[in-house]
C-alpha cells in the first residue's frame, strides 16, 4: 500500500488491488481559534474528531446508496478510521448546495443578503486550489475550459440538490438544521459520482443557535 496523498483532514493510499484506502485525521480547519469545516487552514486537533468523520461518512454514504445516488463508497476500512473507495479520478471541484447565506456567501454578498437568509438549494461551482482560495466558477466556464462536459455539469447540479435535500430531511428529523454543504465528484469507471467524504468537514449543521463541530453532530446524529 503506497500513500499518494496527504490532505489537511484525510491521507489517502493506494491499495494493491487498485482500490483506495482513506485516513481521517483527528486535524480540524478553521480561522484564528474558530473552528470551521468552510476554511483552508488547519488550526489544530479535537481527539476523536477522525472516528467522527469516518462515522458521519459511512452512514451518509449509506443513506445515499439507499436512495439511489452512487458514490464510490465501497466499505469501512481494516484500520482504524479508514474507509475503502474505489479509485476515482477527480474533477478538483467543490460543489456547494446552500439552503442558508452563510460563512464566505455572505463575506462575498453582504450588501445584498443578511447571515441566515434562505437560499433554498442554491448550488455554486469551486474550484479546488488553496493558493487561490477556492474561486468561482461559473457553469459555462467549466465547460468552456473542458474541465467537465455540460452533461456532468447538470448531473452534478442535479445530484447535489437530491442529495441535499434528502440529507436535510434526515438531520431535520433529530432537530438539526442543515446550512450548506459541499460535495466532490469524481469518474468512477466512466460514470460521474459523489466521492471522498460527506462528514461534519464538509457541512454546517446547526443545533438551536450554535453551529456543531465534527465530534458534536456525530454525537447528535448517531449517539
Amino acid at each position: 500500500m503506497r500513500k499518494i496523498y496527504s490532505g489537511k483532514t484525510k491521507e489517502v493510499f493506494l491499495r494493491e488491488d487498485g482500490n483506495i484506502l482513506l485516513r481521517f485525521k483527528d486535524t480540524v480547519t478553521g480561522t484564528g481559534s474558530r473552528i470551521d469545516p468552510g476554511a483552508n487552514t488547519v488550526i489544530g486537533q479535537v481527539t476523536g474528531k477522525g472516528n467522527s468523520s469516518l462515522r458521519l461518512t459511512v452512514h451518509f454514504f449509506d443513506l445515499l446508496s439507499e436512495a439511489g445516488v452512487p458514490t464510490h463508497f465501497l466499505s469501512v476500512g481494516p484500520e482504524e478510521n479508514t474507509m475503502l473507495v474505489k479509485r476515482a479520478r477527480s474533477y478538483n471541484l467543490e460543489v456547494i448546495c446552500r439552503e442558508k447565506a452563510w460563512g464566505s456567501f455572505v463575506r462575498r454578498y453582504d450588501r445584498y443578503v443578511q447571515e441566515g437568509a434562505p437560499l433554498p438549494s442554491l448550488v455554486e461551482f469551486t474550484l479546488k486550489d488553496d493558493d487561490r482560495g477556492d474561486p468561482l466558477i461559473t457553469e459555462d466556464a467549466l465547460v468552456a475550459l473542458g474541465i467537465v462536459s455540460r452533461e456532468a455539469v447538470q448531473y452534478m447540479k442535479d445530484t447535489a440538490q437530491r442529495a441535499t435535500a434528502l440529507l436535510k430531511s434526515h438531520l431535520a428529523e433529530r432537530g438539526l438544521e442543515l446550512i450548506d454543504i459541499k460535495y466532490e465528484f469524481g469518474e468512477v469507471e466512466g460514470r460521474t459520482v459523489i466521492i471522498d467524504e460527506v462528514s461534519g468537514d464538509s457541512m454546517r449543521v446547526k443545533k438551536g443557535d450554535r453551529i456543531l463541530v465534527q465530534t458534536e453532530l456525530s454525537d447528535a446524529l448517531l449517539g
